[in-house]
């Protein structure tokens, strides 16, 4: 009984720590989509805030499209994976591979979008090349970095100044 005890106290702190890094990542990203002239509130909004990031990161919503159809289409694929699975009593050896092999295709995919999206988000707010990268797989750090960062400021879409008017060049972007 003493195990129990202090298992389920093990489990309470992580949920609490796990809660307290939420809640501070959420409010770091609405900072960010705050200083990016975004509404804040889009931080909590899980479709909608994938979309406002690729909206941040590259001035429009064409990645945030690209990455939902595969997401969608991975969906769909498993389901009909799973359907045909159920009904040919798994003795299709070849529809499950090349189901799974596609849908090893849809995740690499999905996961070469999020890693470049998390990339030119930190960029499109100034950040070196090195921190990009390390946002790639500390996103969740970068971000609470950036957003409570009082010298970290909106650049533009992909790290280019927009209305710059000393240089002008970057009116082309536009």
């Amino acid at each position: 009984m003493e195990i129990l005890g202090a298992v389920i106290i093990i489990y309470a702190v992580i949920l609490m720590v796990s809660l307290a890094v939420g809640i501070v990542g959420i409010v770091a990203m609405w900072k960010l989509y705050e200083k990016a002239g975004e509404p804040g509130w889009s931080a909590i909004v899980p479709v909608y805030n994938f979309m406002q990031m690729c909206k941040i990161a590259f001035g429009n919503y064409k990645m945030a499209w690209i990455y939902l159809i595969i997401t969608a289409g991975y969906f769909v694929l498993s389901t009909t994976a799973g359907i045909m699975n159920v009904m040919s009593d798994g003795e299709s050896i070849a529809l499950t591979l090349m189901t799974g092999l596609i849908g090893l295709a849809f995740t690499i995919a999905m996961a070469v979008i999020a890693a470049y999206v998390y990339y030119m988000f930190a960029k499109s707010y100034g950040k070196s090349t090195g921190f990009c990268i390390l946002s790639i797989f500390f996103g969740a750090i970068t971000i609470i970095i950036m957003g409570f960062d009082s010298n970290t400021s909106y650049v533009g879409p992909m790290g280019i100044p927009q209305n710059n008017y000393y240089n002008g060049f970057n009116n082309y972007y536009k």
